[in-house]
């Protein structure tokens, strides 16, 4: 074979080699392309289908931010985005909030919502008052099902919380068989406490109170004598004279010991229920209020203050006993103490004429996690709820930074979900652990990380640290809350929590409160109650809203 052939065909056989492995080249890469993109999309639906795993990448949700005032005291530099929560969730979910807006609860956040629902302008994720905005969201069409994010992506811890409360919690927020929010839960907090200021007290030589008559006793010791020195304003209350169980400063125990429960729906017979305002037992204790208004023992402007305002007049020395919850300590009383070193606070349990404690269970489920419509990613609502409050509480997993939080005593708004999760005796439970590791110190290896925080500032109260946050840590947890367990209270809606406070229009509520504070004030006689009731009543069934 001559030299030009053999180079010729060689030259093909080059050829062709080239062209094999060009073609052997861009198959591997296609298959390596195929396998990569199969690969991410499988990270991709792990994410989305478990509570914990993290996204492949930064994930970033709009929301409308709930905040509180003074930063929630978050330390300086901390801001809503950035802050101890916010670095866990990039963490651990590799998530991030884009705050659209940032309003405070004293600011009128709700409205606020409202306005931005009212423009069909939503965030990705938001809180709404309660059920109520929930049906009327998923009526238009306007947010997510979160049914299968709750199954998927939801830790079985978590789905242990929500059981605590029965099923009527959830299915409060659940919409023709889809779960169209996540509801706030809210555990029991056993009865209003009667809190004293107890230097007062003692120097003034009265008993401990136990009854109303007690109560009334201490409210005109305080007023004559004004042992503040700025002019004593009585027993301060809302203007609404009962709470729930996000405010003091109602007189629950007055009407508990007239075994009336106004505000809310108490059953009456198997299948129907009465409105508490409405009942025999309030019209009792409403002439009983009007006695103690006449007698100046009730606020004279009650109708008029904040509870901002009564905050500063419990601080100013104007005012040194109220009713209001456990956590009472955590505010308004830690600026009060802030201020008046020497104050001594000590709360007390009121029973009625039999020595019985009486309470209702608080069950309103504002607020409400929603989810825009449209979404890629509902199930981050539920990811970031096993993150905060079951990962980060009960696992440690590199929640150092948030347990310092928990220990400063910073404001639960800092969370980019103004939500609350745990079970429906934590109160009691927290307490417990607390407790018993005071008095046998290897109980610590158990706690949580709620409860260590408290563990720990309860501690330093005891070894003599009269810092204000440990003091209201220990007279919170500690006195407060054993002493709700010790009386024994008794719950008048334990078996239909839910259905007990169903909302009412705004219009019906200002009714009544005018009504009440007609009576208590004297500008009506009590007989006033009936026309109230009757007119209540026939309002309601235009309205189509009677049981």
């Amino acid at each position: 074979m001559s030299h030009s052939k053999r180079g010729a065909q060689a030259t093909a056989i080059g050829m062709m080699c080239v062209l094999l492995g060009v073609i052997s080249f861009e198959i591997d890469s296609g298959v390596a392309e195929q396998e990569a993109n199969e690969k991410a999309a499988t990270s991709w639906e792990k994410a989305e289908r478990s509570p914990l795993i993290p996204y492949p990448e930064t994930v970033t949700y709009t929301l409308a931010k709930m905040t509180a005032s003074g930063n929630s005291g978050m330390p300086d530099g901390d801001t809503y985005e950035d802050n101890a929560y916010t670095r866990y969730l990039k963490k651990t979910l590799n998530v991030q909030n884009e705050d659209v807006l940032e309003v405070s609860g004293d600011e009128n956040y709700y409205l606020y919502i409202q306005r931005m629902i009212a423009e069909n302008n939503l965030p990705d994720v938001m809180l709404v008052s309660g059920p109520e905005e929930v049906e009327e969201l998923a009526e238009y069409g306007m947010i997510e099902d979160l049914s299968d994010s709750y199954q998927e992506a939801t830790s079985s811890r978590i789905k242990s919380m929500y059981s605590s409360y029965g099923k009527e919690l959830l299915e409060s927020v659940t919409i023709d068989g889809k779960l169209m929010a996540l509801p706030s839960t809210q555990v029991y907090y056993g009865c209003n406490l009667f809190w004293v200021r107890e230097d007062w007290r003692k120097e003034l030589g009265l008993p401990e109170p136990s009854t109303l008559a007690d109560v009334e006793q201490i409210i005109q010791a305080f007023r004559e004598n004004d042992p503040g020195g700025n002019g004593n304003i009585g027993l301060p209350c809302a203007a609404t004279l009962y709470g729930d169980g996000s405010s003091n400063f109602s007189v629950d125990p007055v009407f508990a010991a007239f075994h009336a429960y106004p505000g809310i729906w108490l059953q009456d017979g198997d299948d129907s229920y009465v409105y508490g305002s409405l009942t025999e037992e309030t019209r009792q204790a409403l002439e009983y209020l009007h006695g103690w208004y006449e007698n100046g023992i009730l606020d004279q402007d009650y109708m008029m203050r904040t509870p901002g305002e009564i905050g500063e007049l419990i601080r100013d020395n104007r005012c040194g006993a109220f009713f209001g919850w456990w956590w009472a300590p955590n505010n308004p009383l830690i600026e009060a103490v802030e201020a008046n070193p020497g104050a001594e606070w000590k709360p007390y349990v009121i029973a009625d004429e039999y020595g019985e404690v009486h309470s209702y269970i608080y069950g309103k489920t504002s607020p409400c996690i929603v989810v825009r419509k449209g979404y890629e990613h509902p199930e981050i609502v539920m990811k970031i709820m096993t993150a905060l409050f079951d990962n980060a509480r009960y696992r440690h997993d590199g929640s150092e930074e948030i347990d310092l939080y928990q220990k400063r005593g910073v404001d639960i708004t800092a969370r980019p979900l103004v939500a609350n999760c745990d079970f429906s005796n934590a109160v009691f439970t927290t307490t417990d652990h607390i407790w018993l590791a005071l008095h046998y110190p290897r109980q610590t290896d158990s706690m949580n990380s709620l409860e260590s925080a408290y563990y720990d500032s309860c501690r330093r109260f005891l070894d003599g640290d009269r810092d204000p946050v440990y003091w209201a840590a220990y007279a919170s947890r500690i006195q407060a809350v054993r002493l709700i367990e010790e009386a024994d209270v008794s719950y008048v809606n334990e078996d239909y929590v839910p259905y007990s406070h169903r909302e009412l229009p705004q219009d019906m509520t200002d009714m009544e409160t005018l009504a009440f504070m007609k009576i208590i004030t004297g500008e009506e006689p009590i007989s006033y109650f009936d026309i109230f009731t009757e007119s209540w009543k026939k309002n309601m069934i235009l309205e189509n809203l009677l049981y």
